[in-house]
């Protein structure tokens, strides 16, 4: 990838919920299992994993990895490859909102950098940001032994202030002249204040609340 010309704008995208309509793992993880009861039953595992996330005996890092656990976890790279172009395909039609497609268009013409910022597993989300024209993707690291994907993350999961440092050591080693950010959810708000123009995209309550005290800018990306 050529240097980033310090001139240029740098903008940053969340990708659930802000890009697209809805959460993308759960729905990806659902694709890629076999029907039957033993979806039905992997399913209901997940969700116990769910629920011992929402009551912190988990961290969110440690539930992806179980839900990998119980679906994906040990198909090859090349699987894991398709699954993903498949799923992306299909949601760049009838999951994405008009409005960020308009959005990432206009940067795009304007020459700006484009940087996609995601909890999201590295895996899917790096085929979002090549079909989407993104520069540079940030995103929860997958692990692989020998090729064969592992139920783990990498590192830390990429959310809040996990995010928040990726995208500003990515920043602070390219020294822009303007950054903007883009996200629906609170957990991205003080990386909304950290660059010099953050945007609530289609905001949850909370986030929405922050941006009004905040005075910062609110999108509805569900047109354009």
């Amino acid at each position: 990838m050529p240097p980033v010309s310090p001139a240029l704008v740098i903008a940053v995208f969340d990708l659930d919920r802000t890009i697209t309509r809805a959460g993308t793992y759960t729905p990806f993880l659902l694709g890629c299992m076999p029907g039957g009861l033993t979806k039905i039953l992997r399913v209901a595992a997940a969700l116990a994993h769910g629920v011992a996330y929402k009551t912190k005996r988990i961290d969110r890092a440690e539930m992806k990895a179980r839900m990998l656990a119980l679906s994906i976890a040990g198909a090859s790279r090349a699987q894991v490859g398709a699954w993903a172009g498949d799923f992306v395909d299909r949601w760049l039609i009838s999951h994405t909102r008009p409005g960020a497609l308009a959005a990432i268009a206009r940067h795009r013409a304007a020459g700006d950098h484009l940087v996609l910022a995601t909890a999201s597993y590295d895996f899917y989300a790096a085929v979002f940001a090549a079909r989407l024209g993104f520069d540079h993707v940030i995103a929860t690291k997958s692990v692989w032994d020998a090729e064969k994907l592992r139920a783990a993350v990498d590192g830390e999961n990429c959310y809040g202030l996990a995010k928040l440092a990726a995208v500003q050591a990515y920043l602070k080693s390219h020294s822009p002249a303007k950054t903007l950010a883009y996200s629906d959810h609170h957990s991205d708000f003080a990386l909304l204040r950290a660059v010099d123009e953050g945007v609530a995209v289609n905001p949850n309550g909370k986030l929405r609340r922050l941006a009004e005290a905040h005075k910062m800018a609110v999108v509805d990306w569900n047109s354009v």
